[in-house]
């Protein structure tokens, strides 16, 4: 089987998608290293898994850069390899522009771009020395195009995708893989997570969340998407948001005035 004996490093993996790609991965055969701020977050994820030799619990904030060489380090050091990076760690936004603090914008950045190349530059050396390893970053619809209330969280997942794809064009001839994962509507806590202006929780649901895929099925597509080495693997994309993808490339200008009218929340 592909996952196999794998070795799988997964950031954000105490919750949502990164949690259910931890579970299918380990369920596959995998090894998982498991990263998330929250030790007991992972501890209780792991509590039932028989095989506890196929796991690492790497406790690691994403935002604190110079934390990312070490856990690299450490990350290689369990099974000597690293084969799959699965850059999940990520926080979302529900705010204006003109009212957002300053440090918001920043923490955006530092956890969804910052956080994600650079995590993906410590992890390089080892896969570039193997000539192996697929990196998975993932991403949202909202690096695509942009809506109210998401503009730095937009800015974030944009600069992602200036970065991978040309990642994945020098890595072409060294057997690495760039996998980009870009979710639309997956039922997870990133909504309640997010942050408003002043870095508060934005502490609601958001309703296109909350009736969007599992994210059980998302990790199914997710995998299926890495085994064929998908460029760009999508999924939970409603109906509106297939027309806002298809009209951000084709006819930018309509999807800029049916923005300004848009029922974001």
């Amino acid at each position: 089987m592909f996952w196999n004996n794998k070795v799988c490093w997964i950031t954000g993996a105490s919750s949502g998608i990164g949690k259910a790609l931890a579970e299918s991965i380990y369920l596959r055969g995998g090894r998982v290293i498991l990263s998330a701020r929250s030790a007991g977050m992972l501890n209780s994820l792991t509590a039932d898994w028989e095989d506890k030799d196929r796991t690492l619990i790497l406790p690691l904030d994403i935002g604190c850069h110079e934390e990312l060489t070490q856990a690299a380090q450490k990350a290689q050091a369990r099974w000597g390899r690293i084969d799959v990076l699965i850059n999940n760690a990520g926080v979302s936004q529900r705010s204006l522009a003109a009212e957002t603090d300053f440090e918001v914008m920043k923490t955006i950045m530092d956890v969804n771009f910052l956080g994600s190349a650079g995590l993906t530059r410590a992890v390089l050396p080892y896969m570039i020395a193997r000539n192996s390893g697929i990196i998975a970053p993932v991403s949202s619809v909202a690096g695509k195009f942009s809506t109210p209330l998401r503009t730095s969280y937009s800015a974030s997942k944009m600069a992602l995708q200036g970065f991978y794809d040309g990642l994945r064009a020098e890595l072409h001839s060294q057997g690495i893989h760039v996998n980009f994962i870009i979710p639309g509507f997956v039922k997870t806590n990133i909504s309640i997570n997010a942050l408003k202006a002043n870095g508060e929780k934005h502490a609601e649901m958001d309703p296109n969340q909350a009736a969007g895929i599992s994210s059980e099925k998302a990790a199914r597509i997710i995998l299926k998407g890495l085994e064929k080495n998908k460029r760009e693997i999508y999924m939970g994309i409603a109906p509106k948001v297939k027309l806002a993808l298809f009209l951000s490339k084709a006819f930018p200008g309509v999807l800029a005035k049916m923005l300004r009218s848009a029922n974001v929340k």
